[in-house]
């Protein structure tokens, strides 16, 4: 009965068999002799061994922890800070965003006056967390790489290129300033 479970998808409590048949291994449990699952997973049987387990699909979760490397979406702005959606921790994205929070102190190696000189809403930005002693993860942008990696409009919602060492809307033309990242796309040439 447990060979034909082999790789199944099991839940806990699912029954794996009986101890005459195979010993409990990771992720099982023997229960007055009967196998049961564990954990949730695939049944692996070991025919050679006479053991049978159950294997977890998933890894440990993946959450931004000091010096992560996170990519997120500003959602919104105030005049001292951005909160940011945080879909990319450390190259893997995560199923369920994250909240973070960019104060202006953290922004830039220099002095910035309003945070809508670093970033705007529905930029992609890349920060570094520096903090999770709080609820929220504190970011910096300051820093080698980190800042704005995609920069859209803030007055028609059209992407922004970089021409130059200016940072121009490709649909209206309009002109804004942005912390941006050492890696942003260099755009065409000004016309």
């Amino acid at each position: 009965m447990t060979r034909k479970l082999d790789g199944q998808f099991v839940v806990p409590g699912e029954r794996l068999g009986v101890v005459e048949e195979f010993d409990p291994g990771r992720g099982t449990v023997d229960v007055n002799g009967t196998v049961y699952s564990a954990q949730t997973g695939k049944v692996s049987v070991d025919t050679t061994r006479r053991i049978v387990s159950v294997k977890t699909a998933a890894g440990p979760p993946v959450v931004p922890e000091e010096g992560s490397t996170i990519i997120g979406i500003v959602e919104k702005i105030q005049e001292k800070m951005a909160i940011v959606q945080i879909i990319v921790v450390d190259d893997h994205k995560l199923d369920t965003p994250f909240t973070g929070m960019l104060h202006i102190s953290s922004s830039s190696p220099r002095f910035e006056r309003a945070m809508g000189e670093v970033c705007k809403p529905i930029d992609l930005i890349r920060a570094k967390v520096i903090d999770v002693s709080s609820r929220i993860p504190k970011l910096t942008t300051a820093g080698l790489g980190l800042g704005v990696i995609k920069a859209y409009c803030s007055k028609c919602g059209g992407e922004l290129i970089l021409s130059g060492r200016i940072l121009r809307c490709k649909v209206c033309r309009n002109v804004e300033r942005r912390r941006l990242a050492d890696d942003f796309p260099r755009g065409e040439a000004a016309s």
